[in-house]
């Protein structure tokens, strides 16, 4: 059995890789759960520098969140699946104390770039590109456009929130998204050097300003959601 999120430590730092190759590296409900338990070993075991989120392939960071539900499942309950799957991802990320830092490579999609901006840093290369085809594919999601928005700045979040092109990682860089683009021949080490960096910082006021710097994030989330409830579509 493939195992969906490979996870190894590596001189104080835990490597969170989504391993999903014949699935376009969607983020399934085993890797969030992956992910989650990853988030809560370098927030309990103080030997833990930090997190990085990563993929083991080199074209496609994340399709975004699987499609395929549970056999039997019924219509009902399929989006709120769904739903689950990315909020728990994102729930790990906003609440942890400690770094988390993606490696990117290849395309990063939906639910992926969304978890993405709410970590500390992205650190990517040149292959990296990232984009937000809810409202391509019909869906309006206020939720995704609080997270751009927040991390990013009004006027990225309204284009790729309603154009759902497709953003290179220089281009994220240069509009203030937290993007740093580096080499290939540099990204990995690039990384574990943002880890480092972020790592060394006293732990408790690291940890005061993340929750500051979260907070308004969470509070924007939380809006947009009742934001959808009282205006449903149609």
């Amino acid at each position: 059995m493939t195992v969906d999120l490979i996870v190894k430590e590596q001189d104080g730092i835990l490597w969170a890789s989504i391993n999903r190759p014949t699935k376009g590296s969607s983020i399934s409900r085993a890797v969030t759960d992956g992910y989650t338990d990853a988030v809560a070993r370098i927030s309990s075991e103080p030997d833990l520098k930090g997190l990085v989120w990563t993929c083991e392939s080199e074209t496609v960071f994340s399709g975004g969140i699987d499609l395929k539900v549970p056999d039997g499942m019924s219509e009902a309950d399929v989006a709120a699946y769904r739903v689950g799957i990315v909020r728990d991802l994102i729930d790990a990320t906003v609440r942890c104390p400690r770094p988390i830092v993606v490696m990117a490579r290849g395309k990063m999609l939906g639910g992926a770039f969304m978890n993405a901006l709410l970590t500390d840093r992205i650190v990517a290369d040149d292959s990296a590109s990232f984009q937000l085809p809810e409202v391509k594919i019909g869906i309006a999601s206020p939720f995704t456009a609080s997270i751009v928005e927040t991390t990013t700045n009004a006027g990225l979040a309204y284009d790729l929130c309603m154009s759902s092109r497709r953003i290179s990682a220089k281009e994220l860089e240069a509009r203030g998204g937290p993007c740093t683009t580096v080499p290939t021949d540099d990204l990995r080490q690039s990384t574990i050097e943002t880890v480092e960096t972020l790592s060394a910082m006293p732990r408790e006021a690291f940890a005061y300003m993340k929750r500051w710097f979260q907070s308004p994030r969470v509070a924007a989330m939380e809006a947009a959601l009742h934001y959808a409830k009282v205006n449903p579509r149609g």
